[in-house]
Parts: C-alpha cells; sequence; structure tokens
C-alpha cells in the first residue's frame, strides 16, 4: 500500500468523512428504495401488472388497516382477497374500511408456520405489532396480546382453494414462519406468486435474506426486488444483504409471461 493510500485511510475517521459518509448512506436507501408507501415503492406497480393477468386469488398476509387489499380491489374488483389481520382493534379498523366492498373477506387471523395462539408485541400507534421483539430501535412495545394464527396450508384446504395468484406478506419478521406454513402449497406448485418483506427486522429474528432464497429457489422460484416501476430479478450475493428492504417477490419459473412484464420498466 502506498504511504499516500494508507495516509488516506488512516485519517478518514474525522467530521468530514463522517458527513461524507452519512449523505452515502441516505442515497444509498434512496436508490434501494427503502420506502413503505405502496403507491409509489413499486407494490402498486406490482398489483396493476398482475391485474393484467386476471387474478382469482390474492392472499394478504398482515392487511393492517386495509389499504393494500383496497388497492387490489380498485385493479382487479373480481379477485378474491383474503385479509388477514390478527389484532383485534386492527382488524375492526380493517372491517370498518373494507365492509362495503365485494370480494374482499376479512380474517382475524395470522399467518404462521402452524396453527396456535401466540402473543404478539403491540407497538405505538398499532400500526406495528410484532410476534418478534424488536432490537435496536428507539421504541418499545406498549403492549401485549393473544392472537390466533393458521397455516396457509390448512387455510387453503378448509376454504378450498386450489390456486393462489399472489401471497403477499407483511407480518413484521414473521415472513418465513409464515411461507412454511404453506410449504405443501408451494411445493405442489399452488402459488404463482410470493411477496414478502424484508429489512431490518430480519436482523432480531434471525432469518436472512438468504434463507428465502434457498428456501424459494429449491421449490422452483425466481426472485427479484421490488423497485418503483419494476422487479430485478436477481441471484442472491452477499451485497443484497443489506437489510434496507423493503420488498422481494417470488414468481414461479413457468410463470415465464408474469415474470417478462413484472420486469418491463
Amino acid at each position: 500500500m502506498s504511504t499516500i493510500k494508507r495516509f488516506i485511510k488512516q485519517n478518514t475517521h474525522n467530521p468530514v468523512f463522517k458527513a461524507l459518509a452519512g449523505f452515502g448512506i441516505s442515497i444509498n436507501r434512496l436508490y434501494e428504495n427503502r420506502n413503505h408507501d405502496i403507491m409509489s415503492n413499486g407494490e402498486w406497480t406490482v398489483l396493476k401488472k398482475i391485474a393484467q393477468i386476471h387474478p382469482a386469488v390474492i392472499i394478504d398476509g398482515g392487511a393492517n388497516n386495509g389499504e393494500y387489499s383496497l388497492a387490489i380491489n380498485d385493479l382487479a374488483p373480481e379477485c378474491k382477497v383474503y385479509a388477514f389481520e390478527p389484532v383485534e382493534i386492527t382488524y375492526q379498523k380493517l372491517f370498518s374500511v373494507i365492509k362495503d366492498r365485494q370480494n374482499i373477506y376479512p380474517v382475524n387471523k395470522g399467518l404462521y408456520k402452524e396453527n396456535c395462539g401466540k402473543e404478539i408485541n403491540i407497538y405505538p400507534s398499532y400500526a406495528h405489532s410484532s410476534l418478534y421483539v424488536v432490537k435496536g430501535v428507539s421504541y418499545i412495545a406498549q403492549q401485549k396480546t393473544t392472537i390466533q394464527l393458521v397455516s396457509g396450508d390448512s387455510f387453503l384446504t378448509d376454504h378450498n382453494i386450489e390456486k393462489v395468484d399472489l401471497l403477499k406478506i407483511d407480518i413484521e419478521g414473521a415472513e418465513y414462519d409464515a411461507l412454511l406454513g404453506f410449504k405443501q402449497s408451494i411445493a405442489s406448485g399452488k402459488i404463482k406468486a410470493i411477496q414478502f418483506e424484508y429489512g431490518y427486522i430480519n436482523i432480531s429474528t434471525r432469518k436472512l435474506l438468504i434463507d428465502f432464497y434457498e428456501f424459494l429457489e429449491s421449490h422452483g422460484y425466481i426472485l427479484g426486488k421490488i423497485y418503483p416501476k419494476s422487479v430485478e430479478f436477481r441471484k442472491y450475493e452477499l451485497i443484497h444483504e443489506d437489510f434496507i428492504g423493503p420488498n422481494f417477490i417470488a414468481v414461479r419459473k413457468s410463470e415465464k409471461n408474469l415474470i417478462k412484464l413484472l420486469q418491463k420498466p
């Protein structure tokens, strides 16, 4: 290493470089789409494209106040939407929002790897609840409540659902648990596409992006990150393990038309 290079490296930890690093981090987060607004982060774009294939069934795992379910209903009014929300107070808000809509079916349960009851942590404003304790953040859970959970496989069987066009799971760290609950349906090809959230909470849950890749690729899916105008399908690389999020999508490799549609800007 040259003397000049060594000198620069030895003197990078200073206020100037700290400011530059902070600016660089902000730009990278913007470029990598750290954005949870469905109208601008690409989720709306994905739904518009999926609407073109005339979906029959979409599962909204983690429906919260119903924004995503309403978006589906606006774009594909004939599609049956099963909106899962396990926290009672949030479920009541969801119900009040979608009660006059056709083809949205609220479910007062959460998706999990098995049928059971569990305590969930309720964070400020009820807009955020998780089966996991979120570490390293400035807020703490306000309370806990017991919720009912169901595996996707048993739900699909009980409701005689043969095919799912899109499974969307945004359940604050329990996304991988929910995938395991759909294991039989995923293995048998019942589910065309799966959208899941990945971000900083995965540090607390110890479920990395590579875990999703390995599980879903082993069952015949191709994975990509959702950007505002298109999906970038790509093989896993260590650099992608950045916890920035917010959303990835997995599509069965046999769904070539859907893959092409999602790739288009």
